[in-house]
């Protein structure tokens, strides 16, 4: 048995970082020289060493156990298959066929980017706001107001917000 911890795994997928130092120092390696074998940086080594625990389906994993000589311990591209969730089974049987297995419309795609055109000539990438077309810095949110009237109304509705205040002060 490599590590304690596999074992403990039904389906031997847990590795803690410190394990994961151990398979290392065990094969002779370096930070420097296992980072080198995998083709990653030895900043990546630290990090999957500091993890408490490692994700055995992830690529930089998946590099190290192929560089240590035990890439049979990795999981990339395995994932779990449904599990007994109780109530939430499958789709179709959510609730006890309550919930209905209708599809959906998802996320139309990526966030609307402002695009107005920067001093440096660019589009800006800057996420604009929910419902507006523009990001904060190029028009999406209010400047105050432009009229007269406008002006009015906000100077009443700050009077009546002092106002308020000061009597909460005062009780």
């Amino acid at each position: 048995m490599l590590w304690p911890a596999f074992g403990d795994d039904p389906e031997g997928r847990n590795m803690t970082g410190d394990e994961l130092k151990a398979l290392r120092k065990r094969k002779g390696l370096s930070r420097r020289a296992l980072a080198s074998l995998a083709g990653l940086h030895p900043d990546t080594v630290k990090y999957w060493e500091g993890k408490p625990q490692v994700d055995m389906r992830g690529h930089a994993p998946d590099l190290l156990f192929k560089a240590l000589g035990v890439g049979q311990l990795s999981q990339k591209h395995v994932y779990p298959a449904w599990r007994n969730l109780g109530n939430f089974r499958t789709p179709t049987r959510a609730r006890d066929g309550v919930l209905l297995n209708i599809p959906t419309q998802g996320p139309l795609g990526p966030w609307k980017k402002c695009g107005a055109k920067t001093r440096k000539g660019t589009a800006c990438r800057a996420k604009a706001l929910p419902g507006k077309a523009r990001c904060r810095f190029h028009g999406g949110l209010s400047t105050g107001p432009r009229t007269d009237q406008g002006r009015r109304r906000i100077a009443e509705a700050q009077r009546t917000r002092w106002r308020a205040f000061r009597v909460c002060e005062l009780t």
